[in-house]
This record gives structure tokens, sequence and C-alpha cells, in this order.
């Protein structure tokens, strides 16, 4: 059967309880090496552990009722002292008067030093028991404001990540629309089936942008309608290569990434040749690690980076924000007129 963790107040009254009985205890340990136990120091004893729990109980009411918690050390340690002080006074007090009544033999009036001795044990008592209220407080305003910073920067992440997306779509729809635009008086037939190929693929960027991570084949969807928009336009200077593993179909990847990658690969590079280029993409599964490989002909300038950098910068940022350093991307001339863009993403990571 699982138990519910202990609350605050729980743990308090504990480790009170415990605290003053352990003192208690250590005090009869003491008198009993000394052959001093009887009724009425047992009784006296009970009184120490009865009066230290109320009198610990009147400095906590203290502490909370102004907020002492939240003051600095300079303003709170003369505070915690005068009322350790006072406390201890009072103790001292009240375990005269129980002498005093327990035994008629004994002075009220006890003598200064050793009055003053049993103050002095006393408040240094309460003020180790305040040094361990405080820690206690510590330790947990410690985690509690460790909590809001995990929301905090959660929060932080998951803002990035839509402000990454609403960069995504405007982007992506922008070049489609002049893609279309291109058609319209050349190819009106063609122009006719580029915006049904536009409206899929709206319709799935739409439905993309509510979900962190979309399977492989769903991301796969999305490219080939933007490859064959594209190939309208490029036409012959467009060659496509794709293979995908059976293994990787499903395997999760945040979406419009491999889209985004594709697009960087044929506006950057493709395109820009007279006579256009390959674009092959392969895509396995191995040891829970979705590796896509993407090659385009052309040539990477790793110092342009202000347009051409777009599509990498925001790979790489959104990358970060949901894996950590657990996923990777790199890109590279491999060849004199070929680009490969490699994506590693780890499967299984609870997102």
């Amino acid at each position: 059967m699982n138990r519910a963790p202990l609350q605050r107040s729980q743990i308090y009254w504990l480790l009170q309880i415990a605290g003053w009985l352990s003192f208690t205890l250590l005090n009869l340990a003491f008198v009993y090496l000394n052959n001093q136990v009887t009724p009425e120091l047992l009784f006296g004893l009970l009184m120490v552990f009865v009066v230290g729990i109320g009198l610990t109980q009147i400095i906590r009411g203290i502490i909370i009722r102004f907020h002492w918690v939240k003051l600095g050390v300079a303003a709170m340690l003369p505070r915690i002292m005068l009322l350790c002080i006072l406390c201890g006074v009072g103790m001292a007090s009240i375990d005269r008067i129980v002498d005093y009544l327990l035994s008629p033999d004994v002075s009220l009036v006890e003598q200064p030093i050793r009055f003053a001795l049993n103050v002095l044990n006393f408040s240094f008592v309460f003020l180790f028991w305040s040094a361990i209220y405080y820690l206690f407080h510590f330790i947990v305003n410690f985690r509690k404001a460790e909590i809001e910073n995990l929301k905090w920067e959660a929060a932080i992440s998951e803002a990035e990540l839509n402000r990454l997306k609403s960069q995504l779509n405007p982007h992506f729809l922008f070049n489609a629309m002049n893609a279309i635009r291109a058609l319209v008086d050349e190819n009106p037939v063609k122009a006719k089936e580029a915006i049904t190929q536009y409206s899929n693929i709206l319709r799935s960027t739409l439905q993309m942008g509510k979900s962190k991570l979309i399977p492989l084949h769903q991301e796969m969807a999305l490219v080939k309608d933007y490859l064959a928009l594209e190939g309208i336009r490029l036409e012959e200077r467009l060659r496509l290569n794709i293979q995908v593993d059976d293994n990787a179909t499903n395997a999760q990847l945040p979406p419009m990434m491999l889209q985004t990658l594709v697009e960087n690969g044929i506006k950057h590079g493709i395109s820009k040749l007279p006579k256009g280029g390959e674009l092959s993409i392969h895509a396995t599964l191995n040891n829970h690690i979705l590796q896509i490989k993407i090659a385009n002909s052309g040539h990477y300038d790793e110092t342009a980076i202000s347009e051409s950098g777009f599509g990498i910068a925001n790979t790489l940022e959104r990358l970060k924000l949901l894996y950590g350093n657990q996923a990777s991307f790199r890109i590279e001339n491999s060849e004199p007129n070929l680009v490969i863009s490699q994506l590693f993403i780890p499967q299984n990571t609870g997102l």
C-alpha cells in the first residue's frame, strides 16, 4: 500500500516532539548517572518537555506573525537572540517555581549566578531550536524556488518553441505562394494542380502546429506535397531519391523540421544551379535513434548565415529546446557540389 507523503505540519510536529523528547531523555540519563533520580525530578523534566514545546510554539508564532523568515541575517539574528533569552528567562523561572512547589525547603528566589546559568543554558537550547527551524524553512523554500525556476524555464521553452513554429509557417507558405504565382500565367492547368498541392500543405501545417512531435510518415507526406509543388516549378531541374526504412516510419520528430531542411536545400542549393540537381532523403532507425540524411546539389557557405542560415538556426534551436544535448544536427560540404545534412533524433524521451 502506498502511503501519502507527510505534510509540512506533520513533519514539524514529529521533529518538535522528537527534539524535546530527546532533550528530556538526555537530561534524565545525565541525572541517572549521578544517582539523582527522584519523583520530583521526573516531574520537573516532564514540565521542561511540556513548557519547552509551548515556548517554542510561541517563538514559531512570532516568527510567522512578523515574517522574520524573510529578514536578512543582520536584522533577524538580534531579534531571535533576544526572543530566545526571554524564553530562557521564562523557562528558568518556571523551572524554579516547580522546584519550589515540589520541595518546600527550596527557596523561591534562586542565587543570581545559578539562575543566570540556567537562563543561559535554556537560551542556548532555544537558540539551537531556532537554528533548526530556520534550516528547515531554508530547505523548504529552496525546493520551492527550484520548482518555480523549473516551471519558469519550461514556460520559457514552450514560448520559444511556439515562436519558432510561428516562424516556420509564414516562411514556408510565402515560398509556396510564390511558386503558384509563377505558374498562373505560364500554365493554368499546372497552376490548378499546384493550388491543390498547396491546399494539402496548408491543411497539414495547420494540424501539425498543435503537436510537439509527429511520426515520420506524417512529416514525409508534407515533404512529398512540397516536393511535388517544387517539381512543378523546377520541372526536370529537380531530381528526387527518397528512401525511408520501414522501421523508421513511426519514429517521432518535431513537425516541419525535415520539411524546413528540404526547403533549405532546394532554395539555397538546387534552385540556384542552372542545371538544377538532385535531392535525396534517407531515413532509418538505429538503436532508438532516428537518423535522417539529406543530400542536395549545391554548396554550403558557413559565412552566409543571414538568410540561408534560417532553416539551420531554427533546427538547432528547436532540437536544443526539445532534447537538450541528446539530439544533434550537422551540415557539411561532402563533395565540390554536394551538401550533406544529418539529423539524429532520440526516441523514447518522454516528450
